[in-house]
């Protein structure tokens, strides 16, 4: 071979090497950051410059969907004409089993969106909407050579949006279906009546669009908000566009004073009572033995199902106060009637009821998990919220579930309950289910209900960016990586910013925690996110870098802020700390914890951390209609114990009451006990204050004694008093430290 040939044969291999490399280096700035993720990204290749001109087309049965992305990218500056270089092609193609799966091939000169049906093309331009916004710079967009195949993990993907406690226009409405549209969400679960407020105008019961509709605050301001039939129709067809569904909620037989203040002889006591103005639970409800109700309710469905076309109505069915019924002459004579046991069974057959009219109409149920407490409910779709055991055991019956756990999906819950993290790792399929029962998992949504969220700013910043998180755990398969989520996620925010979203903060960036080394505690501090420097101060000193554990040597609150890029990143976090002699001893409990407020599990009352006016803060330890006991081994005998401190938490809305008597006995070797060492406590109970309150209980001995074990008996208030709206129902205990010689300083 001559010299000449070699040498150009050496030019073009270092021009092939270059060009690949400097391929390579265009493809590590393109951004495939698609959330959800993708099923497959394959045949990722040259990269492309797009010009600001594209041409779309596409089959006559997709042209809503068309007229959408056209607006879409006019909006953003792209220019749509027959005459550009580059084509877009919406069309059907059969790719996957799945109704929604979708395929898109980007080439030199068109990109091809493929869907199994019309769903699954919305579902593939809401990817190529991502692809375009992650890829846009300067008003240039670059794209590569891609072919991608995708489908859903589950088919039921919702928000349930509250807009009975608080209203929100028909442009928030619209603006959130554009929102689930573009993360793959497919289901606007849409709750439009409460005890606060009725929210859909029903032409044959004017006094629902008048009063109903209508609060009075308990400032004196009037509260008001409806949707017209026109508003509804509008917006139903809008989210058809987009192939979302809405599911709208009319609440039954409970959560109806607002109907009620309408119309009084829907209820058991006809007596005239207004729209409620708090929250809660309320006891008047539907009176299920007045035939006057179940007109009412079928006037009512027959309207809501004329406009909305979706397959579901749900119909509640949650937090169903019975002490009405049970002192109802009609309520008992149905009982009496039909055979049934009680009213919980009364329940049941209010329900059935409303289904076998709904199905009349060719429509299906769902409902909240309680509405199968007391007896199978054939074919309807069980909402299960309260835990696992509830949607196994409609599983158990046949019954398909949609999972919405408040562990995991209550957005209205602040970040120090549930943050994206854990939003982002939920699995609606619980562990303890059985594989056959995998199928009837429909799917499941995330909820926000709005009793604190009076506004669109708090609403954004409550659902984003924890939402996309919720989005991705039920589109995508394989395992999950957080950190390489969160990585995807960071491009999103500007998007967000883009469409108007005023998100909020992904997780609190710093947790704590105490331990007892040596007999002194320290508080250790953590950061929850990369690239965070955690400063603190005690009292009114000055902040100070957090390197090590902060030994507490008194009773202190510590204040922390975080910092990100050297500004303070989230609120100061005040953590309240008390020394006592009952730090980390060893405590045994009467009965078992409550799964939902666990706290710090067999340490919550002695690791020194002190409750806030948040009862969901980690700290309060929450015990459900009993009495609680509690044994505290102090490792010795004492003869040094001369006070017990403890606080209780009573927030009535939520059923929180201070216990109805508190008393210790002591013992030397936990078989024999003496119960006059020290006074029994009943403490004062303001029971109707409606604020949230801590109240603070100190317990002092008669008499000297030597003792090890303290056993503490706690008694709970007993059922909900007759004056409260969930009169009979079971009451919260909330405690969070018993301190053993506590000198209390404020």
């Amino acid at each position: 071979m001559s010299l000449k040939k070699i040498l150009k044969i050496i030019f073009l291999l270092f021009i092939s090497i270059y060009s690949a490399e400097a391929q390579v280096e265009k493809l590590k700035s393109v951004n495939l950051g698609i959330i959800p993720k993708p099923q497959n990204i394959v045949n990722v290749g040259e990269l492309l410059s797009w010009d600001p001109q594209i041409h779309v087309s596409f089959e006559k049965e997709l042209s809503d969907q068309g007229e959408w992305l056209i607006i879409f990218l006019k909006e953003r500056g792209i220019q749509v004409s027959s005459k550009a270089k580059k084509t877009l092609f919406l069309s059907k193609k059969k790719i996957k089993q799945n109704n929604e799966s979708y395929e898109i091939k980007i080439n030199e000169d068109s990109v091809w969106i493929h869907g199994n049906s019309i769903a699954g093309v919305s579902r593939g331009i809401a990817t190529f909407q991502q692809l375009l916004l992650l890829n846009r710079k300067d008003e240039k967009i670059s794209l590569p050579v891609t072919k991608i195949i995708d489908e859903p993990k589950f088919s039921h993907r919702g928000l349930l949006l509250d807009c009975a406690r608080h209203y929100f226009d028909k442009k928030t409405i619209l603006k959130y279906i554009d929102l689930l549209a573009f993360y793959k969400m497919n289901t606007l679960h849409w709750h439009l009546t409460e005890d606060q407020g009725w929210r859909i105008e029903i032409d044959k019961y004017p006094k629902l669009n008048s009063i109903a509709s209508s609060r009075i605050e308990p400032n004196g301001d009037i509260y008001k908000g409806i949707y017209t039939k026109e508003d509804i129709r509008e917006i139903v067809e809008y989210a058809l566009k987009k192939n979302i569904t809405i599911i709208p909620e009319i609440e039954l037989p409970g959560h109806s004073q607002a109907v009620i203040a309408a119309y009084p002889a829907l209820s058991c006591k006809k007596e005239k009572i207004p729209v409620a103005n708090d929250w809660g639970v309320f006891k008047e409800i539907y009176c299920a033995g007045n035939e006057d109700v179940f007109m009412f309710l079928e006037d009512v469905f027959t309207e809501v199902i004329e406009l909305f076309p979706s397959k579901y109505i749900h119909i509640g069915g949650d937090e169903v106060p019975k002490i009405r019924w049970e002192n109802c002459q009609k309520c008992q004579k149905r009982i009496h009637d039909n055979g049934l046991l009680d009213e919980h069974q009364l329940q049941n057959y209010f329900i059935k009821r409303i289904q076998k009219f709904l199905n009349s109409k060719g429509r299906e149920i769902i409902g909240w998990d309680e509405i199968i407490e007391d007896g199978e409910i054939s074919g309807a779709l069980i909402q299960s919220w309260r835990g696992v055991e509830h949607a196994i055991k409609g599983l158990e019956a046949g019954n398909s579930v949609i999972m919405s756990p408040t562990s995991h999906s209550y957005l209205d819950y602040d970040l120090k309950s549930i943050d994206l993290k854990k939003i982002y790792l939920f699995d609606p399929i619980p562990s303890e289910s059985k594989s056959r029962f995998h199928d009837q998992i429909l799917g499941g949504e995330c909820n926000i209900w709005t009793e604190h969220v009076p506004n669109v700013k708090v609403l954004d910043n409550k659902v984003f960016p924890r939402m996309i998180g919720m989005a991705e755990a039920l589109w995508s398969h394989g395992m999950r990586n957080f950190e390489e989520f969160n990585f995807r996620l960071q491009p999103h925010y500007e998007i967000l910013e883009s469409l108007d979203v005023k998100y909020g903060e992904s997780m609190i960036p710093i947790s704590y925690n105490t331990v007892f080394i040596k007999n002194q505690l320290f508080l250790q501090l953590f950061s929850k996110e990369k690239n965070i420097n955690i400063k603190y101060k005690k009292g009114e000193s000055r902040l100070m870098n957090y390197n090590h554990p902060i030994l507490i040597k008194n009773n202190s609150i510590i204040k922390v802020q975080a910092y990100k890029n050297l500004k303070p990143y989230g609120d100061i976090i005040k953590i309240p700390l008390t020394i006592h002699d009952g730090l980390f001893k060893d405590v045994e409990y009467s009965c078992e914890l409550n799964k939902f407020y666990p706290a710090n599990k067999e340490m919550a009352l002695v690791d020194g951390k002190i409750g806030s006016l948040d009862f969901r803060d980690g700290n309060w330890q929450g015990f459900f209609g009993k009495d609680v006991e509690v044994v505290i081994d102090l490792g010795h005998p004492s003869e040094n114990l001369y006070e017990l401190v403890m606080n209780c938490y009573q927030y009535v809305n939520s059923w929180i009451f201070i216990p109805k008597s508190i008393s210790v006995e002591t013992s030397m070797d936990k078989k024999l006990w003496v119960k006059n060492n020290f006074i029994k406590f009943f403490p004062k109970n303001n029971e109707k204050n409606r604020n949230r309150r801590i109240q603070e209980i100190k317990i002092n001995p008669v008499k000297k004694f030597k003792a090890q074990y303290l056993k503490i008996i706690i008694e709970n208030y007993g059922k909900v008093p007759q004056w409260h709206e969930a009169a009979g129902s079971d009451s919260w205990t909330f405690l969070d430290e018993v301190q053993v010689n506590f000198n209390f300083r404020k």
